[in-house]
């Protein structure tokens, strides 16, 4: 008979696999996730992962599993020899947001018959009856039949009762089988994260050291270029060029590229748009930005800094009456590039002191947050 692991939310099955074709979860979980559980079934003590359905929500989008993404799925399901139902997705959505999972007890397994009205029963058995006319009980499970699990558990994130819900991978009857080694289940993020490239070495130790502060639980998704070297790019005009390289050799899938909200970052990023295939942002537009103190030729005056002068320093803490210097005329852009006005030694004395802190420090982190924002909607599919 084999063995097999388990993969269920609360006491919702979600999915089942055996010996050598065990399917792995890892990335869905962090190594904190570990715990030591008894099994209801044999009163054995074994390792589990498990989270609430809450903690891994980000994770399971960055993976894929997006509402829009989940639609076109479900639309659009792999070919089976089974004809499929005629739920519509935004009809089996709003029928999950109101399925009640904690009511389902202990030891059900596969049998969820009564979590939908009984008028989806007959709609949902029809194309699985089988030539004895005998129909499955699982009414949730063959409303969510066309899905992989982790588009079962993100539909089902959209109840906010069950975002408290454990999500539980048991493995370790296949490990005691031997026909895993329990240093197979590691988890964490292999080759399904992403690659994040900047104009220099400022924005990407920033941008590292926030990712590891603000948001931990997805912090392994996102990877960097290593810096203890010669940074490779110094500029909107390398990093732009950098990007049309690996488009042209088809390695851009993966890679974000990550402008300053600035004249010329914003001139490099419409150029990049024009092409397809490669994914690229700018920092976002905010609206502290939108009446910000400049200097320049005209004299001081407060000015719209979105899209102009917004670096990274920029959504740090500024420095006391801060304020943007225009410089250089872009012709491509018709519009003057800015900068904070500081010199070298308060540039990076702005950024050392971000890189000492923890999330728990008395720091105006919020616009930050707002970059880590753009990235991940970004990121996700």
């Amino acid at each position: 008979m084999g063995t097999y692991s388990d993969f269920r939310i609360g006491n919702f099955h979600l999915e089942s696999s055996g010996n050598f074709t065990t399917t792995r979860h890892h990335s869905i979980y962090l190594p904190s996730d570990s715990v030591f559980v008894e099994r209801d079934f044999d009163l054995k003590r074994v390792e589990v992962f498990q989270a609430t359905l809450r903690s891994i929500l980000p994770r399971l989008e960055l993976l894929g599993s997006t509402l829009p993404a989940i639609e076109r799925r479900f639309n659009n399901p792999y070919v089976t020899y089974d004809e499929p139902h005629d739920v519509p997705f935004k009809e089996a959505l709003e029928l999950v947001r109101n399925v009640d999972l904690a009511s389902l007890k202990e030891g059900t397994r596969d049998n969820h018959g009564g979590l939908l009205p009984a008028e989806y029963q007959k709609r949902l058995e029809e194309p699985l009856t089988d030539h004895y006319g005998r129909a499955p009980g699982w009414d949730l499970s063959t409303l969510l039949d066309r899905l992989m699990p982790y588009d079962i558990l993100r539909m089902l994130a959209e109840r906010p009762a069950n975002l408290d819900l454990i999500v539980q991978w048991d493995f370790m009857d296949v490990v005691e089988s031997g026909y895993f080694e329990r240093e197979d289940f590691s988890v964490g993020v292999d080759d399904e994260g992403f690659l994040l490239v900047t104009e220099g070495t400022s924005d990407t130790k920033v941008i590292q050291h926030a990712f590891a502060i603000l948001r931990p639980e997805i912090a392994d998704f996102f990877r960097f270029i290593d810096m203890e070297d010669n940074y490779p790019f110094g500029g909107h005009g390398q990093l732009m060029n950098f990007m049309r390289g690996l488009r042209s050799i088809g390695k851009a899938d993966g890679v974000l590229a990550i402008f300053d909200n600035d004249t010329v970052g914003v001139a490099s990023l419409a150029q990049l748009e024009e092409l397809s295939g490669i994914n690229a942002i700018k920092l976002p537009d905010l609206e502290e930005f939108r009446s910000f103190p400049t200097i320049g030729p005209n004299g001081e005056h407060l000015a719209d800094i979105n899209g102009k002068a917004a670096a990274i320093e920029c959504y740090l803490k500024l420095p006391q009456r801060c304020r943007i210097r225009w410089s250089n005329y872009e012709k491509r852009a018709g519009a003057y590039q800015g900068s904070i006005d500081q010199t070298s030694g308060e540039k990076s004395a702005q950024q050392d002191e971000f890189l000492r802190t923890t999330r728990v420090d008395d720091y105006p982190f919020e616009k930050m947050w707002k970059v880590l924002d753009v990235i991940v909607e970004d990121s996700a599919p």
